[in-house]
């Protein structure tokens, strides 16, 4: 029930008015373009050209709503002498964090015009079920808890800001593909026998989990997904680009270079205590084949190349776009660069208090915003894997960072000026701003009002770590970048290159 006026109001305005008739488009029609590859995929470089093939199609593109076709092929195999106790199932394994993470560099044609020359998050892992524990444990293994499933809850051995199990993990593994080759997990009457549910699986288009075998040596098991990957999570750019005839881009991005894979690795009520007797495995992944499955197969794919879909409407009336084709948007574009052991080495019982001066590029142009991602100096699984944090396979990061990272006496400098006049402490400022958090510790600092447009100025980070563990550090500047183009030739008529 409306209280006041004004809410009165709006309900009375409501009332007089009549819902308008909504015609804006006539048909609308999604187009694909295949890649160059033409079964070629073990580099993991992937072309997609669409200069020519989109030019002349009836309608305008919206490539705000475009997206990637990528069919995925995960494979394990017992690499030990000795036979595992059985074969791979279908939750031994899932991918990390969102589709996107398997593209590791992304290059972008417009037009003839280089604009960038280098799925929404699929369930995120809890924050809170990050726990460190350098053995096996029940709790999982390294520094997030990758547990799927646990019936008992000890106050004592497990911390009151740990869950027992990670929910974003597990929701993953809930969505892998089906089973292919064997009867289905849940024993569903309506999915029948093994043939039927790979002949199911197949019709599905969504990949399919193949068991294989724990014999030494033998693929013990395959997991074929169909990663759809919009274009908006690759670069802001195409958030802006929503309406506009003959588009002509080209992509080119690179895979199998990125741990994408999160392997279930607690010893206790998981998937994996099939295979816990394996004295080595070995886990691969690439685009359409792999190292350890170079041959394409096809029986599980509705497809074995990667695919753009472009989503084409057929506007009623396009006088406004006609009378005003040219359009100007701002876009952000996000520079990284990766610092290597730069605040303190190993871990320690007492803090490092390690000062940390890191100089970035001094060509970035009409900075926005410094964001500093800490990452662990090295992964903590089985205590002796000397990885960064985030390219275990046994770890949920890059989604989560480094759990409990302390970093002191924060500030970033541009040119001569100095972002914050008191040097941030990270828990009581990050706290006062109400973005306080006890494991994603991220530092963000909004310098734009200490930039220039198209002047390119010094950037300098400073801090101190005041933890008992060394970081490597992942820092983002993000920029504003302007680009106009002509929506009925998608010519781009003037841009700002980063």
């Amino acid at each position: 029930m409306s209280e006041t006026q004004l809410s009165d109001l709006y309900l009375y305005q409501s009332s007089l008015k009549s819902d308008p008739e909504i015609m804006v488009s006539s048909g609308k029609r999604v187009l694909f373009v295949i890649d160059l590859k033409q079964g070629s995929y073990q580099y993991g470089v992937i072309t997609i050209d669409a200069t020519s093939q989109l030019n002349g199609s009836e309608g305008f593109a919206c490539l705000r709503d475009a997206y990637i076709m990528l069919p995925y092929k995960v494979s394990m195999k017992n690499t030990h002498a000795t036979n595992a106790q059985g074969a791979a199932n279908q939750f031994c394994v899932s991918l990390k964090c969102g589709n996107f993470n398997v593209i590791n560099s992304m290059s972008l044609e417009l037009n003839g015009k280089t604009i960038h020359g280098a799925e929404s998050y699929l369930y995120p892992d809890a924050a809170q079920s990050t726990k460190y524990s350098a053995t096996v444990a029940a709790t999982g293994d390294g520094y997030s808890n990758n547990t799927a499933i646990s019936t008992t809850f000890t106050a004592g051995t497990i911390s009151a800001t740990a869950s027992v199990a990670n929910d974003g993990f597990v929701k993953r593994l809930l969505s892998n593909p089906p089973n292919a080759k064997a009867d289905s997990s849940t024993s569903w009457p309506s999915t029948g026998a093994a043939s039927a549910t790979t002949t199911i699986a197949d019709q599905l288009g969504r990949g399919a989990f193949v068991a294989g075998s724990g014999t030494a040596g033998a693929i013990m098991g395959t997991w074929n997904y169909m990663l759809k990957i919009k274009l908006t999570d690759l670069h802001p750019i195409f958030k802006e680009l929503d309406l506009m005839a003959n588009p002509r881009i080209r992509l080119r991005f690179r895979v199998n270079q990125v741990l994408q894979l999160l392997i279930l690795t607690a010893p206790v009520n998981d998937a994996n205590d099939a295979i816990s007797g394996v004295g080595s495995l070995a886990v691969s992944w690439g685009a359409v084949v792999n190292a350890l499955e170079p041959t394409i197969d096809g029986t599980y794919m509705p497809f074995n190349t990667s695919r753009l879909y472009v989503p084409f409407l057929h506007l009623e009336k396009t006088q406004a776009i006609i009378s005003k084709s040219v359009k100007k948007v701002r876009y952000n574009y996000c520079y990284a660069q990766l610092f290597y052991q730069r605040a303190g080495i190993g871990k320690q019982s007492t803090q490092l208090n390690a000062a940390f001066d890191l100089q970035l590029s001094a060509s970035v142009k009409s900075a926005k915003y410094v964001i500093l991602l800490p990452f662990a100096e090295q992964a903590g699984s089985f205590a002796s894997a000397a990885v960064q944090q985030f390219q275990s396979p046994f770890d949920s990061a890059p989604w989560t960072l480094h759990p409990g990272s302390s970093i002191r006496n924060f500030n970033v400098r541009i040119g001569s000026q100095q972002c914050f006049v008191i040097s941030h402490d990270y828990d009581f400022h990050q706290f006062a701003n109400e973005t306080w958090s006890l494991t994603n510790r991220v530092l963000i600092a909004d310098v734009s009002r200490l930039t220039e447009r198209d002047a390119p100025q010094a950037i300098q980070i400073q801090g101190t770590n005041a933890g008992c563990q060394g970081p490597n550090m992942i820092v983002l500047v993000v920029s504003e970048q302007e680009l106009s183009y002509d929506r009925l030739t998608g010519d781009i008529l003037d841009y700002t290159a980063a």
